[in-house]
């Protein structure tokens, strides 16, 4: 398409569920396509999550053919700086209050630039309601992070990329012999789980009418665990009206452990495509010295080698202890942009005078000393 990409604003509520089939349509076509960006996980994210932001979405079309290209899921909130209001554009569901992983626009293949540069223009010429835009754990090689600082140039805008957190990526396409033979610990703790705890039992269930069994277990076990119900649990309302709908779509595992009638631990991964997403894991803690949780994360895994799947994502940063068994960790950055208005300017005075009244300070300090 050589048309120009018009943009519509659609604010969030009930009017946008009549965007299902399309929204899902054109992320299994997107550029990354993730179980996190389905319709069903944004709308209910954003109905459960929405606090007093204004929550929007931006539809980019082709404004001859109508051909849909785009959909960029935005929120836009309140921070108080000094004393200053300033008006952030971030994520519609941000990692930081909701329980979504690597939030992104998606973007019909092959139109990422064009419409990360419609997005740039809509900022500057349609939408100027805003001081700084935050987008978070955004893949590393991604076009955004990569052509922020040339899209938003220094002196209208001060763009800056930084280090988000990592994901360990499970290959689930290969043997699943192959993976076991090279992880010796993980057989040992295997083992020794399976030789201390007699009434062992073990399932793996997709079974749409099983869901709220298997999430009041997760709940009961996460609040007895050193999480103490601060997950899963301090959402499970969210859950309770998400879960059935990844069930029925046949997006939805749980992984059981038990010893005789108690539940010891509980995993929960989600599929997309040819994906897994291991999402949750929780455990008993007097159970603890067995290693349950990994040896439940261990036997998912093995679950999904040879089915179909390419990989399985252990979300970003909560889950460092699995690099090991990784074949690749994903990087993510954070692309923060600041119009050069008067509230920013503000505020670059403020942090500027505060470095200088340490510097001065920290001599006085050494003199005393």
């Amino acid at each position: 398409m050589n048309g120009k990409i018009l943009v519509e604003k659609l604010d969030f509520g009930p009017d946008l569920l009549k965007l299902h089939a399309e929204w899902d349509q054109l992320l299994a076509e997107s550029v990354r396509p993730t179980i996190f960006m389905t319709f069903d996980f944004v709308y209910t994210s954003c109905n459960h999550f929405k606090q007093g932001e204004e929550i929007f979405i931006l539809r980019f079309s082709d404004e001859e053919t109508g051909e849909l290209l785009a959909f960029f899921p935005l929120s836009l909130w309140i921070r108080k700086r000094h004393g200053i209001r300033v008006k952030v554009l971030a994520h519609g569901i941000t990692p930081q209050s909701s329980e979504t992983d690597k939030p992104s626009p998606i973007i019909k293949r092959n139109m990422e630039a064009r419409c990360w540069m419609r997005f740039r223009d809509y900022l500057k010429r349609e939408c100027k309601a805003w001081d700084v835009v935050e987008l978070d754990e955004l893949l590393v090689g991604s076009y955004f992070p990569r052509f922020a600082n040339q899209l938003f140039r220094f002196p209208f805008y001060w763009t800056r990329v930084k280090s988000g957190p990592d994901s360990p990526i499970i290959k689930l396409a290969g043997e699943w012999e192959d993976f076991w033979g090279q992880h010796r610990k993980l057989r040992k703790k295997c083992g020794r789980l399976e030789r201390r705890i007699e009434n062992l039992s073990y399932c793996i269930s997709q079974d749409s009418t099983e869901v709220e069994q298997h999430l009041q277990e997760y709940v009961e076990t996460e609040i007895k665990s050193w999480k103490e119900g601060g997950m899963v649990a301090f959402h499970r309302d969210f859950y309770a009206d998400l879960f059935p709908k990844l069930a029925e779509q046949g997006r939805l595992w749980f992984g059981v452990m038990r010893d005789g009638d108690t539940v010891v631990s509980v995993e929960i991964a989600y599929s997309y495509l040819d994906k897994i997403y291991f999402s949750h894991g929780t455990y008993l803690p007097d159970y603890a010295e067995h290693s349950p949780g990994m040896v439940n994360s261990c036997w998912l895994i093995r679950h999904f080698h040879g089915k179909g799947f390419v990989e399985g994502d252990y979300l970003a940063g909560f889950a460092d202890y699995v690099n090991a068994w990784s074949y690749r960790i994903e990087h993510t950055r954070v692309v923060t942009i600041h119009r050069m208005g008067w509230k920013n300017q503000y505020l670059a005075a403020w942090h500027m005078l505060g470095r200088l009244k340490r510097r001065i300070q920290k001599p006085k300090d050494e003199k005393v000393n």
